[in-house]
């Protein structure tokens, strides 16, 4: 799977329908950015939202995998429709995983900062008696 190929297909399909990335996150209940995170290729829609954006822009789940269109006549094996979804999980997860580090990261800084205005603010105390 390539995120990308996945992001170019969205936002062609997308302009095709005449929608704006704020018109398809409506459709779809997310957000602009999450639309334009994944026309730009920085993250892959969740796979809970694949049917949803499959609907709306009149495509098949296993064309948003595979990232490109197929014609009538091209089929894909069940192995490879099987490996589609194993890596769009995938996708998903490490995604996941991405964000706790960055909130972990983020509670850790926090911290550090809450616990240095508090130093600060004893030595300034301390000083002024």
């Amino acid at each position: 799977m390539d995120k990308e190929r996945t992001g170019q297909l969205i936002t062609e399909l997308r302009k095709e329908k005449g929608l704006t990335q704020k018109q398809l996150a409506d459709a779809l209940n997310v957000t602009d950015k999450a639309v334009s995170k994944w026309e730009r290729g920085l993250s892959f829609p969740d796979i809970s939202m694949l049917e949803p954006i499959a609907e709306v822009l009149d495509i098949s789940i296993m064309e948003i995998l595979a990232g490109e269109k197929k014609s009538e006549d091209e089929t894909i094996t069940r192995e490879e429709a099987q490996q589609m979804i194993k890596e769009s999980v995938e996708l998903s997860d490490e995604e996941i995983r991405h964000k706790k580090e960055r909130s972990r990261l983020i509670i850790i800084i926090l911290v550090v900062i809450t616990l240095l205005l508090i130093s600060l603010t004893l030595n300034v105390i301390s000083l002024t008696k």
